[in-house]
């Protein structure tokens, strides 16, 4: 099955292909992927940090590790490794990265591609009950 982007933001960045921090060595921002199954209308919400060794060193503290922390905690049983280090940050190269993360989780079914996807971001459905 073949999994597709279907929409690539930032809640602090309006237009992420166009944007150039004003120093490439020192990024930290959330980006949120849409994706879904190829041919399939609709998606899941899913968020990871990128961020330069320079941006983790001075951001991945105080409030802002706190809520990573718990974001991590609630895929209580898996490892979550929802953040991309960059060095330097290049859209381009950023880009390239999330796709090829997104295209790694590719498996047989939608129920075993969305397992691999909530170890490599945060999912949106995480810790949520259903009834």
């Amino acid at each position: 099955m073949n999994l597709e982007v279907l929409d690539l933001r930032s809640l602090d960045i309006d237009d992420l292909p166009a944007w150039r921090p004003a120093s490439p060595a020192d990024v930290y921002l959330t980006v949120e992927l849409e994706i879904g199954e190829v041919g399939v209308s609709g998606g899941h919400v899913f968020q990871l940090l990128v961020a330069t060794p320079q941006g983790v060193r001075g951001h991945h503290q105080g409030k802002a590790l706190e809520a990573y922390t718990s974001m991590r905690k609630r895929g209580k049983t898996l490892d979550i490794d929802a953040l991309l280090v960059v060095d330097p940050y290049e859209w381009t190269c950023v880009h390239a990265a999330l796709l090829q993360r997104v295209a790694s989780c590719e498996r047989s079914t939608w129920a075993e591609s969305l397992d691999c996807l909530r170890t490599k971001f945060f999912w949106e459905y995480e810790g949520v009950e259903y009834r």
